[in-house]
């Protein structure tokens, strides 16, 4: 899935867009809308954008995971030296390995969660001054099928609500942040 993003000026802006994307068939669910002003959202009945589109715990949480996985199994890689050179006694084999990787997986995605709740989402990052600013950006997770209709809708009846680009619904951990802005607004 694809995910659309359009930054509107005004609340009532914002409304009249999910309220138009639902008519034409686009769910609620796909329709997401951050803003500083998040009880005017609440009061114009418009979706909010949940935790998992603001903060940043899951894509943090994976990068921690993975170097803990990393930490654990070389722990485990350096314990197995130690046997073979006569340092230690225990019988290091593949499920010490896997377990002491497990572990360290385990705690980096917890210390990565811990993080990521307070940081802003990495793909939101490019709206951070203009959401700052009062400004409504609109998240329209589309498939292929529906994205040209979007793409008509908000160019015909609503030329005055900006396109500021796409991406993809998948958290990438892999994808590095270019900023990070502390969660301390919404």
């Amino acid at each position: 899935m694809r995910r659309l993003y359009y930054v509107a000026d005004s609340i009532d802006d914002a409304e009249a867009v999910t309220l138009a994307l639902q008519a034409e068939g686009v769910k609620q669910w796909h329709l997401h809308v951050l803003a500083r002003d998040e009880a005017g959202l609440y009061t114009h009945k418009t979706h909010s954008a949940n935790p998992i589109h603001q903060l940043d715990f899951i894509h943090t949480g994976m990068r921690f995971a993975f170097v803990g996985l990393i930490v654990g199994v070389a722990i485990a890689g350096i314990l197995y030296l130690c046997m073979l050179a006569g340092l230690i006694t225990l019988d290091i084999n593949l499920w010490v390995f896997a377990g002491l990787g497990f572990l360290g997986a385990c705690f980096g995605a917890w210390e990565g969660g811990l993080v990521g709740l307070t940081r802003e989402n990495y793909k939101i990052e490019r709206f951070h001054d203009e959401i700052e600013a009062g400004k409504y950006l609109i998240m329209v997770d589309v498939n292929r099928n529906l994205r040209p209709l979007v793409k008509e809708l908000m160019n015909f009846e609503f030329p005055h609500i900006p396109y500021r680009g796409g991406g993809t619904t998948v958290i990438n951990a892999f994808e590095r942040p270019k900023v990070t802005h502390h969660q301390t607004t919404h």
